[in-house]
Formats: C-alpha cells, structure tokens, sequence
C-alpha cells in the first residue's frame, strides 16, 4: 500500500518535469547528434600513466591533424573506422617508444559523457559518438575533445557554431544550469537503459 502512495507522485513528478524539459532534451540529443569526441581513458590514475595519457594526447591530435576532414559527422565516422589499425599503430609506437608496459585499444563506439564546460560554450551531457583510445587497463582518468567540428586540433579553422541550430547555439552558449545536470541524468539513465 506504500509503495502505491508513494508511486503515483513521483511519477507525477517525474511526467511534469520531463514535460518542462523536454524541448531541451530534444536539443541536446540533436547536439550530440552532429559531434564526434576523441576520448583517452588512462592506465591509472599515477602520475606516470596521467602523463603518459597527456603526451599521447599531443602526439595524437599533431599525427591526425589532417585525417578528421569529413565535412560531416558521419564522413568523419567513417574515417575513424577506416583508420582505426593507423591510429592504433600509432598509439602503440608512441607507448613503445616511451618504455610503456601497456598497449593502446581502439575503438569507434557511442558513449555517455556528462556535461562539460568550455570558456566559449557548454556541451551537454549525452551520448556522443567518439574514437575511444584505451590505454593498458583504461582505468584511470580520461581526457577528451571534440573532434569534428575540429574545436581541439591543431589545424582547426572550424567553429561548433558553424555546424548548429540557432536553438543549440543557445542552449550551449548558456553558462552551466541545474537544466544541464537535469537533460545529463535522463540522458545517463536512458543511456543505461539500451546498452
């Protein structure tokens, strides 16, 4: 009988607020629909494995600055999937030739990400499409950006702006609201609901 009570307002709750949020969720999962992440997961956490993740992370967006030309997100992919033995080679000549125990893993996969803040703008959190590099274990902290549009290599030319909706402009030109952490727990548990 409790568990009725108790059932009937948190669904209430639960309808209202998706009700309200629903327009923003919409938009975010349309931005994460046009963007492609490099994302490195760590060995550990030591300060030796942390580092070794930052210079690979150099050495990765100099060595593919040129490879993401895809004028869209699944070009982009598709070069990903086309290149993922190059990339990985090149990991793993990297990790050799700084006396790694460990090799590099490659993978072309969609993800969670929670929301996270530049200077410029605010990515929502969601599933992203990404080039998932595992480092030995991944079990350390990650480091990742956005690679098309190219925000974070080296070449970049490019503006997010450039591939966005006037209305995911604004959504991401908002400075971090309790609506991201709200569209980033609906995205986390939908996420876990269909992988």
């Amino acid at each position: 009988m409790t568990i009725r009570r108790l059932f009937l307002p948190v669904f209430l709750a639960f309808v209202i607020v998706f009700t309200i949020f629903e327009p923003l969720i919409v938009t975010s999962e349309d931005i994460s629909q046009k963007v492609f992440r490099l994302h490195i997961l760590a060995n550990s956490d030591s300060t030796y494995d942390q580092d070794i993740k930052l210079k690979l992370k150099n050495y990765i967006l100099i060595e593919t600055k040129d490879l993401f030309s895809g004028k869209t997100l699944e070009e982009n992919i598709e070069i990903a999937e086309n290149n993922k033995e190059y990339i990985k080679e090149i990991c793993n000549n990297f990790l050799s030739a700084n006396d790694c125990p460990y090799k590099a893993f490659v993978f072309v996969c969609e993800e969670f990400f929670k929301t996270r803040v530049y200077d410029d703008f605010t990515l929502p959190g969601g599933v992203y499409n990404s080039l998932k590099i595992v480092l030995g274990n991944g079990e350390g902290h990650n480091w990742w950006c956005i690679v098309f549009p190219s925000v974070c290599l080296y070449s970049c030319s490019e503006s997010i702006n450039d591939y966005m909706t006037e209305e995911e402009m604004e959504l991401i030109n908002d400075s971090y609201t309790p609506k991201f952490k709200i569209i980033e727990i609906y995205e986390n548990i939908k996420y876990k609901m269909n992988y």
